[in-house]
């Protein structure tokens, strides 16, 4: 009998204890990195998402994102986005779960709570793109939105670069003042500095990572002021129509990487800038990395909306992480009929 296997929070929190958290990063980032340098469109096929856009009761998007190995696998994550939800509602802002099907039959191979891996995932690609632009001893990050996504951002590029310093900017200082305890949670001991205003974020860093809540059509939240020459920019908070962090002058100047120009054309920061002085996607950068390795002594800033193909990515790795430590639920959930003719035999079964 084919069942579906469903992979809840505390099934993936087992699978993180026996694994280890960094181990599993670590391999997350490695898996991204591949699928980047494999990649090619007449075997992957990443739809762009799609879905409701609304600002009743409040401001929030219910959205669909497919992805597909051709021969192999689907996946398709449903993610809802709601920034008022962790002073509203005490959860998180943004909620998904990602359902994996095999290509030959159709089957729901696995359903899996997508919450903690879409925030692993944009990390890991964060950390995959800073360590082809970044210099190679970057020990300085700057965080401007120190929310939920601030965790997996740093947490991912201390990965590849040497943390030993971290200024950490938010509207609400109490969420600034927190970042350290939680960045110690996950072995993270760069210092951390809460710093008054996002220009001070800015100052003298060699990576900046801005997660933040911005309105659409709200003033961007990082101005434009002065900055070392190869400073890296991990832009992960513009992902819906009209929504922009960063201050135009600063985008003007510097090489913008989209994840996927179509994407980033309608819900990052590149709906803002001419398509034509876009630089290389994310697959193509890292596919040819030694072609750009001049970008890293140039103002450098990742468009990361989020990529579909980073969903099957991870629901992958932590589904054969399941299967190999016999971990989730095993669900008898769709149909395995003697006769697949007839709709109404397991009625009378």
């Amino acid at each position: 009998m084919a069942v579906t296997r469903v992979l809840t929070q505390k099934c993936i929190a087992r699978i993180v204890d026996q694994v280890g958290l960094d181990a599993l990063l670590d391999e997350l980032i490695e898996r991204l990195r591949t699928a980047f340098v494999r990649y090619d469109p007449a075997c992957v096929q990443v739809v762009v998402r799609s879905g409701f856009r609304y600002d009743t009761p409040d401001l929030g998007l219910i959205e669909w994102m497919p992805a597909m190995e051709s021969g192999r696998r689907v996946s398709i994550k449903t993610v809802g986005y709601h920034p008022s939800n962790p002073v509203e509602r005490g959860s998180p802002s943004v909620l998904g779960t990602t359902s994996l099907h095999d290509t030959a039959d159709g089957r729901l191979l696995a359903l899996c709570e997508a919450t903690f891996l879409t925030a692993l995932r944009t990390g890991a690609a964060s950390a995959v793109v800073t360590d082809a632009l970044a210099i190679p001893g970057a020990s300085t990050l700057g965080m401007i939105g120190c929310g939920a996504q601030a965790v997996t951002q740093i947490h991912a590029i201390a990965r590849v670069r040497p943390l030993e310093r971290i200024k950490a900017f938010d509207i609400d200082p109490k969420i600034a003042g927190t970042l350290g305890l939680r960045l110690r949670k996950a072995g993270i001991m760069a210092t951390v500095e809460v710093v008054a205003a996002p220009d001070d974020a800015i100052a003298e860093v060699d990576i900046l990572c801005t997660a933040t809540s911005v309105s659409p059509g709200a003033l961007p939240v990082v101005p434009d002021v002065p900055h070392r020459p190869w400073l890296h920019i991990n832009a992960v908070g513009a992902d819906h129509p009209g929504k922009r962090e960063l201050a135009p002058g600063l985008v003007a100047r510097a090489v913008v990487i989209p994840d996927t120009r179509e994407q980033c054309a309608t819900e990052g920061e590149s709906q803002h800038i001419d398509p034509d002085r876009l630089g290389p996607e994310m697959a193509d950068l890292i596919r040819h990395q030694g072609r750009y390795e001049y970008l890293r002594s140039q103002l450098t800033v990742f468009d990361s909306t989020g990529w579909a193909l980073e969903d099957l990515v991870a629901a992958e790795l932590v589904l054969d992480h399941a299967e190999r430590l016999d971990e989730g639920f095993a669900l008898d959930l769709q149909p395995s009929p003697g006769d697949p003719y007839d709709p109404y035999e397991f009625l009378f079964s």
